[in-house]
């Protein structure tokens, strides 16, 4: 092959679905740093009383990684991941734009998506103990799905986030870890989180904590 007819495989390849395989790209909206707390966290709760839940899971990228993890340490949890699938819904898009002074051109993220896709990268990774909820947070009640011993809260906004807060401690068990994404002012978008989050702990007169920059952390004494 001569110097041209590679130049031509390499351009093909370059903008070829197969370049995933020749140039991988970082899939989390974790930092490998961030992604480690979450590990300690479960391994810390893994002989607490409950499910481990993921409220807010998008594609699954992280779905994925934890139950990798789970399945490295052989902890036996059942895993719920719940998600609209659909992307931020229109009235908590409305609540932002009303109440908390944004725009709707900031909200266009996560939008293609779907269940079955979900499931579907749930299977090809050989995961089956997750169970996939489709369900806007607002209406579903979380309670149902406790006892839970850990639970990733990642939904960015206030409104869903502020609800959830108060339906997952509830039912989470004492030792049980509740860790809230996006708990930072740095991403204007998503400080949604951070006020529904401050405003969690002080109402149960909890120290608010963030790790690694943006993971805001509850702990349920016994």
């Amino acid at each position: 092959m001569n110097t041209k007819q590679k130049k031509v495989v390499t351009e093909i390849m370059f903008h070829s679905p197969w370049r995933r395989y020749f140039f991988p790209r970082y899939l989390y909206n974790f930092t490998p740093a961030q992604l480690c707390f979450l590990c300690r966290c479960i391994e810390d709760t893994k002989h607490i009383i409950g499910a481990i839940s993921e409220v807010g899971c998008s594609i699954g990228s992280t779905t994925v990684f934890l139950n990798k993890h789970l399945d490295a340490q052989n902890i036996q949890k059942e895993y719920f991941a719940l998600d609209s699938f659909s992307g931020f819904l229109d009235e908590d898009i409305s609540f932002e734009v009303a109440k908390r002074g944004k725009t709707r051109g900031q909200f266009s993220a996560f939008q293609i998506n779907k269940k079955k896709w979900f499931d579907e990268t749930m299977r090809m990774n050989g995961i089956t103990r997750v169970r996939s909820i489709e369900a806007d947070v607002n209406q579903f009640d979380l309670t149902t799905l406790g006892p839970l011993c850990f639970s990733l809260l990642d939904v960015d906004l206030y409104r869903p986030m502020k609800k959830a807060l108060h339906e997952l401690y509830e039912v989470l068990s004492p030792g049980g870890i509740i860790v809230v994404d996006d708990c930072t002012t740095v991403n204007n978008t998503c400080d949604g989180s951070d006020q529904a989050y401050k405003e969690f702990m002080k109402e149960k007169n909890l120290p608010a904590q963030i790790i690694h920059g943006k993971l805001g952390l509850i702990r349920k004494l016994g």
